[in-house]
């Protein structure tokens, strides 16, 4: 649809969706859309799928976000899988990205989501239409990216019902503007530009930052350079992927643990994180909470910081020609390169600013998703979040709620419970991290929004059909795959999976002749006469005292 018809929509419009982005946000809108009966069109400027997942060796053209060659999956494939396709077998627990983004394209091959996808177009700005006051309808302006001279790159607009905005809001790298910045006669570059440690053997590095690509880059560059100092504002709290035995951290995501204390879920991560290495010891303490404060997940970091390859400093005061200078006095001299691994701004420039507003503290996003002021929520935010544990389950669960909320059959409530609840959420992030700021905990907010979703698995609903699943959902780790048991477009295979996901997580690492189905019906059928009979015993308790 061109510029010439866009008055023309009428109902044909009305279910069109424009999906910007082809990560995976984008790649979980167009299957949640298709599911709902809605027309998808995903808009993707780059010329293959998978946003900050696909690696060039030099950042692409208006690209945020970037991976380097060494890059290794921080969550489990079970926690980074969608919930009803659940990842190969024969991959490992953590994933190298060149696997994650294999996954990515088998999901879209299988749901055949490649058709709705619109390569090489980028979206140069959204605006309401002519008729939006009554029909909550958007106008999407796109060009095609010039690959060559001949291709034509005239601007096009199409109405469309609604809008799903996928491009992640990591696009902007951000470099605090430090004294004597600009004088400083070493490389400095941000952790977005960094693809490898070769070209720092020998050198002096400093990094500054205290959350994961920090520790990334910091123990990477460590291997070949003279020394690398990390610079950290308020200390960081060093979580390994792995826990004792070699359980994989996430493994710990567990509902039941939904309903500890915070004071005691304080004091359960602090000492899992000083078991790995007394944070005190190795100068990262400082930051006072190990759930909302900056935290690093990283399994090199603790030796670095050991064998003095790492060594932690402050926040930087000033730069001088060739070093730095600390808050705590002490300096570095004759230093050769700085990163910035500090994170990004919030840029979505094609949306007007009164519909996202640029400052973080600005954002009026109902369940960090839809514009709280918008008369109509034909326009949802998807991805727009930071995330304390796995970010796939959220992007997931935010794709699917969007959908049901764009095709009607969710409704969000009126605007003064959507405002009530920003003051809610302005008010505990302020509490709990002194700011406002787009962070959640992965399994709080997913369960929120499943509730919404009426996708929430209930543990008593389980207990009646299959008492060894609800023990799993209940206290096993909280895999995607449990927002298929019940509700809107549950999947058939979701409770045997949820049966199997531990297992398929180490399956390509077992080495047993035993095959895991065998192993699997044996583990069902023990746990589940075990936790019936206490079931059966604890029901029996209630109704004695009850007569």
């Amino acid at each position: 649809m061109t510029s010439s018809d866009e008055r023309r929509g009428g109902m044909e419009s009305t279910r069109r969706v424009a999906i910007i982005g082809a990560g995976v946000s984008g790649l979980a809108c167009i299957k949640a859309c298709l599911e709902e009966g809605l027309e998808p069109v995903c808009f993707e400027q780059h010329d293959q799928l998978g946003g900050v997942w696909y690696y060039t060796d030099e950042p692409r053209p208006n690209q945020g976000a970037t991976i380097y060659k060494s890059l290794v999956s921080n969550r489990t494939k079970e926690m980074m899988s969608f919930s009803d396709f659940p990842q190969p077998k024969e991959a490992p627990p953590f994933l190298p990205y060149t696997q994650v983004h294999s996954y990515l394209r088998e999901f879209a091959d299988k749901f055949e989501l490649m058709k709705f996808i619109q390569f090489g177009v980028q979206v140069q700005h959204i605006w309401r239409a002519d008729d939006y006051t009554t029909s909550g309808k958007w106008l999407v302006r796109t060009a095609p990216v010039a690959a060559d001279n001949n291709r034509n790159t005239s601007p096009q607009t199409s109405l469309f019902g609604s809008v799903m905005v996928c491009s992640g809001h990591f696009s902007k790298p951000f470099v605090p503007k430090v004294p004597g910045l600009e004088e400083f006669t070493g490389v400095v570059l941000h952790s977005r530009d960094y693809s490898g440690a070769e070209s720092f053997k020998g050198r002096k590095v400093m990094v500054v930052g205290g959350a994961n690509s920090a520790g990334d880059v910091a123990a990477e560059v460590a291997q070949v350079a003279s020394v690398v100092y990390l610079s950290v504002r308020d200390g960081t709290w060093l979580f390994p992927r792995l826990a004792q035995g070699g359980k994989p951290r996430d493994f710990f995501i567990q509902r039941a643990r939904l309903h500890l204390p915070e004071w005691l879920k304080r004091v359960l991560l602090r000492r899992q994180c000083n078991a790995c290495l007394d944070h005190d010891n190795y100068g990262l303490e400082g930051c006072k909470d190990p759930i909302y404060g900056s935290t690093m997940i990283n399994d090199e970091m603790a030796f670095r910081l050991a064998t003095g390859k790492v060594v932690t400093r402050p926040v930087v005061e000033r730069f001088t020609r060739t070093g730095a200078v600390f808050t705590d006095g002490t300096s570095i001299d004759q230093l050769d390169a700085v990163i910035f691994a500090t994170g990004y701004n919030v840029a979505i420039p094609f949306l007007e600013s009164d519909i996202l507003p640029r400052d973080v503290g600005d954002l009026e996003l109902y369940k960090m998703m839809f514009p709280a002021r918008l008369p109509h929520s034909s326009l949802a935010v998807i991805g727009c979040v930071g995330t304390i544990g796995p970010i796939f389950p959220v992007l997931e669960i935010q794709s699917r709620w969007a959908a049901l909320v764009l095709s009607g059959r969710c409704k969000l409530p009126d605007p003064q419970s959507m405002q009530e609840w920003l003051r809610s959420n302005r008010e505990k992030c302020k509490s709990k991290i002194g700011r406002v700021s787009l962070m959640v905990c992965t399994l709080p907010y997913c369960e929120d929004i499943a509730q919404e979703m009426g996708v929430r698995p209930s543990f008593w609903q389980l207990l009646l059909r299959d008492p060894y699943l609800a023990y799993l959902v209940y206290f096993g780790p909280a895999f995607p795959t449990h927002y298929r048991l019940v509700g809107p477009h549950r999947w058939a295979g979701a409770a045997r999976h949820a049966k199997l996901a531990v297992d398929n997580t180490y399956s390509a690492t077992k080495k047993s002749a035993q095959k895991p189905e065998h192993c699997f019906s044996t583990k069902v059928t023990i746990v589940k006469v075990m936790f019936t009979s206490l079931c059966v015993i604890a029901l029996g308790i209630v109704i004695g005292i009850s007569y």
